[in-house]
């Protein structure tokens, strides 16, 4: 019995435009973080902290073109 294939017509053409689309935003995501961690740095309010964290967590999982 043949294993079907791994996706219909047009899915993988679909999945990479998904993919290309994230990665996109991805580096929209990266390029207002360098703008805007720097321009809050004196402000210590708890939105503040919770964005700082989350870039941390972020820059820590180094997410890559290769992982999407």
């Amino acid at each position: 019995m043949a294993w079907p294939p791994p996706f219909d017509e047009g899915e993988p053409e679909q999945g990479a435009a998904a993919a290309r689309q994230a990665l996109d935003h991805a580096a929209l995501v990266a390029s207002r973080l360098k703008t805007l961690l720097p321009s809050a740095r004196p402000y210590g309010t708890a939105a503040v902290e919770e964005v700082r964290t989350r870039a941390v967590d972020l820059t820590a999982s180094r997410p890559t073109a290769v992982a999407a």
